[in-house]
């Protein structure tokens, strides 16, 4: 069967301001379940005949908060593609500068079992250049890498040595700075510093697409400078202290006056080892199933979170 490849980019048009946003895809911000095409800003490939595809859409099949999200799936039409470019993209009022900007999106991915299953992007777009001035790639492998420059002005695409986890809700934050830097993490934890692709280039569109072998991904919580911060953290009026006993294997966890909501701990490749929930002020939690080494622990207390480093041994 021929072929047919996807159009690439595109002429588009533009809404909605992007100075800082949450973008959740609920229907109190004015979406609608079904094709996210010429919904608020956001279009899908085109099909090659001035049309565009059809199988991106609103869903209620998954959220990691609300009732709907969005929902990229393949295009029966079309075989699968050389690079992933079938998806919705969302198109910025203006750019989004290049100097300081943070985007994340809570996404959810269908599972990998071969070599037919597809490759996912959370991309970013610099329309007028026609370049990506960056993106992070979950493989059919299982493997995150991220387009980047080696520092010498080739562009690679990096392996960060982290695997995603499939059919599960995980948050993925892409942090760029000085128009150089990128940084990125997955639920909070970082697991890849290095350079941007395309330097000193601004943001135009954000691109969540696959290259249609087979299986979806839901995105959710799609966040522009918009990261949730208090104006008082908790952290700061709450005594929270830990230790680890390496007699008994056990970390202690303490908090002053607020409870302790739970505990997620994650190797410094960035795979999470365990997820707990807790509810008390004074918590032990066993590490003996763990291997020896160092750990990331993120301790969620009233919905705040702090991140400590563990060395077990």
């Amino acid at each position: 069967m021929k072929k047919i490849t996807l159009l690439l980019f595109m002429c588009l048009a533009f809404s909605l301001s992007n100075a800082q946003q949450t973008i959740s895809f609920e229907t109190s911000e004015g979406y609608a379940s079904g094709n996210i095409n010429t919904q608020n800003g956001w279009v899908t490939t085109g099909d090659g005949t001035g049309g565009f595809i059809m199988n991106q859409v609103v869903s209620n099949e998954q959220a990691s908060d609300g009732s709907l999200s969005l929902k990229i799936d393949t295009e029966g039409a079309f075989a699968g593609q050389a690079n992933p470019i079938v998806g919705a993209f969302y198109n910025y009022v203006t750019a989004v500068p290049h100097i300081d900007a943070t985007f994340s999106a809570d996404m959810f991915i269908d599972t990998f079992d071969s070599a037919n299953t597809s490759d996912y992007i959370f991309g970013f777009v610099n329309i007028t250049d026609g370049v990506f001035v960056t993106y992070v790639r979950f493989t059919f492998e299982g493997n995150i890498s991220v387009l980047a420059d080696d520092g010498a002005g080739t562009i690679i695409l990096d392996d960060t040595m982290v695997d995603w986890t499939p059919l599960t809700w995980f948050n993925v934050r892409i942090e760029m700075t000085g128009g150089t830097n990128v940084d990125v993490f997955i639920d909070d934890v970082s697991i890849y510093s290095g350079l941007v692709a395309t330097p000193n280039t601004d943001i135009e569109q954000v691109r969540f697409a696959h290259d249609n072998f087979a299986g979806f991904a839901h995105i959710d919580n799609f966040r522009t400078n918009d990261e949730p911060t208090a104006s008082v953290n908790e952290f700061d009026t709450n005594t929270f202290t830990h230790s680890y006993n390496k007699d008994t294997d056990h970390l202690k966890l303490t908090s002053s006056s607020l409870p302790i909501s739970g505990i997620e701990l994650f190797s410094v490749l960035g795979q999470r080892v365990m997820k707990q929930t807790l509810s008390r002020n004074d918590e032990l939690v066993n590490m003996s199933n763990l291997n020896d080494g160092i750990y990331l622990a993120k301790i969620n207390i009233q919905g705040k979170t702090e991140t400590i480093k563990i060395l077990k041994q």
